[in-house]
């Protein structure tokens, strides 16, 4: 591939950017016996992680402020992906988690992102006698498991004319990392073995300082 040609790096936020899975970590904070819960029927298969997400983040009873509140204090991020926000890159965020977890976490560390700039679920905060958190699934994949289409927002940028490289850890990224020009993994998680498995070349990071030195180091 030409070395001039448009690029763009679309990224998975929760344990790709950040070091705690955020609607964890909001579950385990204000409902942790109802995380439990959660999380027995979904690894029983009762529930899709798109449900996951729904039910988890509709049972949360806080308001927008305790929200942010609640990622800033406790979801830290690779702060190396500071360096790499500020570096000039073209980058969207991909996450099956909540638009609001992105921005509100990195807000912190100085990084504002747009609502264009991260292709995520979108929450609305119905705040009247109880604080209702009711998501919607505007990027909704065709199985309606993930909640994301991940895989359709690489292809995206393919049909557009962008090498388009994905940066991801885990099983809703795995569409995306068939597809993608070019896969980057986190070191130690299982997009590794999956990657392995099906021949998808990859490049096994564990700082997006070695990204940057990648992506400056090669015309692919």
């Amino acid at each position: 591939m030409e070395s001039n040609k448009k690029s763009i790096f679309l990224i998975d936020f929760d344990i790709t950017i950040s070091k705690k899975d955020s609607t964890d970590v909001l579950l385990e904070t204000h409902q942790p016996e109802f995380k439990k819960e959660l999380r027995k029927r979904y690894r029983a298969g009762e529930f899709s992680i798109r449900e996951f997400i729904k039910n988890g983040l509709g049972s949360l009873n806080i308001t927008k402020e305790q929200y942010i509140k609640t990622l800033q204090e406790n979801v830290p991020i690779d702060e190396t992906f500071i360096n790499f926000a500020k570096s000039g890159i073209k980058f969207k965020i991909v996450s099956a988690g909540a638009r609001l977890n992105v921005q509100g976490t990195l807000s912190k560390y100085g990084i504002n992102l747009p609502d264009s700039e991260v292709i995520s679920n979108d929450l609305k905060f119905n705040g009247a006698d109880k604080n209702e958190i009711t998501v919607e699934n505007p990027f909704l994949d065709r199985e309606g498991y993930y909640g994301v289409d991940k895989k359709e927002a690489v292809e995206n940028y393919q049909k557009q004319g962008y090498i388009t490289y994905f940066v991801g850890d885990g099983p809703s990224d795995y569409k995306a990392l068939e597809v993608a020009d070019f896969a980057f993994v986190r070191k130690g998680t299982r997009a590794i073995k999956f990657c392995k498995e099906n021949g998808i070349e990859f490049f096994e990071f564990e700082n997006f300082n070695e990204i940057l030195e990648w992506r400056n180091n090669t015309s692919y």
